[in-house]
This record gives C-alpha cells, structure tokens and sequence, in this order.
C-alpha cells in the first residue's frame, strides 16, 4: 500500500452535491482525482490553474488587484532568473533531496 495523506474540509451540502454531479459530468471518476488533479495543478505552478488562483483571491477579496499582479510579477521574475541562470525544475528538486537527506529533520 501507498504511503498517503487524507485532506478533510467542510462544504455546504449543497456544494457537496453540487461538485458531485460536476465531477461525474466532466468525466472524473471520483472527488479524489478532481482534488489531485488541482493539487499536482497548484504545485506545478500551472499558468491556467494560476491565472484562476489570481482571479479568485481578487474576486473573493483575499488579496488585491495590486497584491495577485505583484506575486505574478514576482512568478515571472523567478522564470526569467532560473533561465539566466540555466537551472530546471528537476535540479532544483535535487538540492531539495540532498537537503533532505543530509538535515531529515528539516
């Protein structure tokens, strides 16, 4: 078996149903691959599933118009630095498993 974690929330009943038929509609199998889907989405940084992140926290209230085009900019500042600097994804993954390793507390 898997090692695994278990996220657990509250919704409205209503949403609840709701996301239900939404998710058999567009064809996922269950609520579980829907939120994997928008975790992995959110980890990788995926510009579509970001740009929807922006757009919420604005529309919401959580954070200002000036505050998500700031984090955006800085997003954008990361990618232009990283390629200047010719590191990848995958390295960076690297010096994290090396961290890792060398200070497991951490």
């Amino acid at each position: 078996m898997r090692d695994t974690s278990k996220i657990t929330f509250f919704i409205d009943p209503k949403l609840h149903e709701d996301l239900k038929i939404r998710i058999h509609y567009d064809g996922f199998g269950n609520l579980s691959q829907f939120f994997r889907g928008c975790v992995v989405s959110y980890l990788e940084k995926d510009e579509a599933f970001l740009a929807f992140l922006d757009a919420y926290k604005v529309n919401e209230r959580l954070q200002s118009r000036a505050q998500v085009r700031q984090s955006g900019q800085l997003r954008e500042n990361g990618r232009d630095l990283m390629k200047k600097l010719g590191i990848s994804e995958d390295e960076i993954e690297d010096v994290f498993d090396i961290i890792e390793e060398e200070i497991p507390e951490l």
